[in-house]
């Protein structure tokens, strides 16, 4: 076996090696020892680089175990992240552009676990071209098909999680139950190969069992390799222990779920930080935490000293006596997770809680929600998985009963003081984020960095202050040391930061205007002429804006664009009509939400319809 970059001292590749390699690329290397002669073995550990963007292209590589992520490094523009591109599987190929072209890699590839590759360098390809020309033509397509695809990052929903490793925190009878029960519903949704180190001889692997300090050798890893090609998910249960087994299952999988009693002490564990120190998690596997929490009466608290003890890409609660609670879990893996995704629109964002109705009258579960203004606020009721009769009854007291909008003040900062809104929140939406019984998140506008901020952890109202405090209608709210105004000044329809989420599908309610208005007058009226008109035009009144409604308006005009954008990204896009109600009137409470129920309640069930037909030949060979 030879080390990544090193191209002095070939290994040959041994038979199992050739026997993939034929399997899945149709090569035929048996008579051809002169081809084999150019071909080198390479193993790459999980968050380890195969090689990084704008390295010479020297040669292409072919996966025969593992998976590998590709990135594009945009490191040196301003507030941009590094993009996930995509994946690549055994059987697939990486790098071929690079070795066609002559030109430096355009990305980077980073092992997501172990991996074994087979490098291909010039000589090598063009042995290959005479040979076996199909296999060229493979994969001059593919080098075509990512250029079709335009470097667009690739949803975290689409992903493939084809292997899970379950590390109990815990030696609980609850979180023993979960396992087992999650186990069961993989089994029964498709086929599976659940592994113990102390029975893999029932499942069939070439050795009977692991001792506790023994680490897997190349013929079990060859074995797994096989194994994930036949089934749809590999399960490796690993010991609560920093053991060699449980170390390996981590370097495995494509999610790791640390599974911890709430009742416990959510510190790390010795053996956890033992176990880190051998797994370089950058790059590799995604890590959950699932903390099994007592029943839905009693609330949720504490989550946050778990999540600060560990880095965790996202957390899920399982109450007691929720049952969905674990098949959520069960979505998520099997990327089957919906998520919801509510826009701005001042009362008009009341439709949510229609829409949010009609998808549990149709059975359609909600998995993570998250929203902008005041669609966060909806969003964050939703989170609380309660029966929309509640929800809607809650949002009535808040926002109707309440009177939110009438804490007028002196406009030196804005129009409305902002208290009355905040004691709402806090009464009827208590606690923190990460508590929430069901994901959530929501976006709030950086005043000073001009980007969006993603809430998802920290006292629920004061995201919720930040992301609804629309500019002279609110005053700003403090975020991390910075003022962050209302979330839809910069995206009023946050599918973007919901597609990061691991859903496999995305429902989005746009609540922006579609309609145009002709006025009656050239130019616009003085202010006696507004209030004359208003005290005795009667019908004839003549029609402006308030302040209040412009401030909003302008918000919106300015994401326009964007929202059309975001919302074709959507699996599902919901546009109810309520361009008719005024965007500040709370008395129109019931026929908003009506608006938004009867909207959702017919195109629901006939996206569900068109979703549950098997699809095409063309559809199931289509890549995600």
């Amino acid at each position: 076996m030879i080390e990544v970059g090193d191209s002095t001292h070939p290994t040959p590749i041994d038979a199992s090696t050739v026997a993939m390699l034929e399997a899945y690329f149709g090569m035929r290397l048996a008579g051809e020892p002169g081809l084999r002669d150019l071909l080198d073995v390479v193993e790459v550990a999980g968050g380890q680089w195969l090689f990084r963007q704008d390295e010479p292209g020297s040669s292409m590589y072919l996966l025969v175990r593992g998976r590998l992520r590709v990135w594009r490094d945009v490191a040196d523009s301003p507030g941009e992240e590094d993009v996930l591109l995509g994946e690549v599987a055994p059987g697939e190929s990486v790098g071929e552009a690079g070795l066609l072209t002559g030109h430096p890699r355009s990305a980077g590839v980073r092992a997501i676990r172990d991996s074994l590759l087979v490098r291909v360098d010039r000589k090598g390809l063009e042995l290959m071209a005479r040979q076996n020309p199909a296999l060229v033509m493979k994969l001059a397509a593919s080098v075509a098909d990512r250029m079709r695809q335009n470097m667009q990052p690739r949803p975290a929903g689409s992903r493939v999680l084809k292997t899970i490793a379950l590390l109990p925190l815990d030696d609980s009878p609850r979180v023993t139950g979960f396992c087992e029960a999650l186990v069961a519903c993989l089994a029964a949704q498709g086929t599976i190969v659940d592994l113990h180190r102390e029975t893999l001889g029932k499942a069939g692997a070439p050795t009977d069992s692991l001792h506790e300090m023994q680490y897997p050798d190349a013929n079990l890893k060859h074995w797994l390799a096989d194994q994930e090609s036949r089934f749809d998910h590999l399960v490796f249960r690993c010991d609560p222990s920093a053991t060699p087994w449980s170390a390996f299952c981590m370097r495995q999988a494509d999610l790791v779920l640390r599974i911890g009693d709430a009742g416990s002490d959510p510190a790390l564990r010795t053996w956890e930080s033992e176990l880190e120190a051998t797994h370089e998690r950058a790059g590799g596997s995604n890590q959950a935490l699932v903390l099994m929490q007592p029943e839905a009466a009693t609330p949720i608290t504490g989550t946050l000293a778990w999540l600060e003890a560990r880095q965790i890409d996202f957390h899920l609660h399982v109450r007691a006596d929720r049952p969905d609670d674990v098949q959520r879990v069960l979505r998520i893996i099997s990327g089957r997770a919906t998520g919801l995704v509510l826009g701005a629109g001042a009362i008009r964002g009341f439709a949510h809680l229609g829409v949010y109705q009609a998808m549990q009258e149709s059975g359609v579960a909600l998995d993570w929600v998250g929203g902008s203004s005041i669609g966060a606020i909806m969003a964050a009721a939703m989170s609380y998985d309660w029966p929309a009769a509640h929800a809607i009854d809650v949002a009535y007291r808040a926002f109707v009963k309440g009177k939110p909008f009438s804490d007028y003040t002196l406009p030196l900062v804005s129009l409305l003081r902002g208290r009355r809104m905040r004691r709402l929140l806090r009464e009827h939406l208590p606690g923190n984020i990460e508590d929430l019984p069901i994901p959530f998140f929501c976006v709030s506008s950086n005043l000073s960095t001009g980007a969006s901020n993603v809430h998802q952890r920290g006292p629920l109202w004061l995201a919720l202050s930040a992301s609804a405090a629309l500019p002279g209608v609110m005053p700003p709210a403090v975020h991390k040391g910075q003022l962050a105004i209302d979330g839809s000044v910069l995206n009023s329809l946050p599918v973007d930061v919901m597609q990061a989420m691991p859903v496999g599908r995305v429902i989005a309610v746009d609540l922006s205007t579609r309609k145009e208005y002709l006025l009656d007058y050239k130019h616009v009226p003085s202010a006696w002429t507004l209030l004359r008109s208003r005290l005795f035009g009667g019908k004839r009144r003549i029609r402006v804006p308030s302040l209040a409604t412009l401030m909003l308006k302008s918000t919106e005009i300015g994401t326009v664009a964007r929202v059309r954008e975001l919302g074709a990204r959507a699996d599902l896009l919901l546009v109810p009509s309520v361009y008719q109600f005024n965007i500040l009137d709370v008395s129109c409470f019931h026929k908003v939400v009506e608006a938004g129920y009867a909207h959702a309640r017919e195109a629901i069930p006939a996206w569900i319809e068109r979703t549950a037909k098997p699809a095409t030949p063309a559809e199931a060979t289509r890549e995600p």
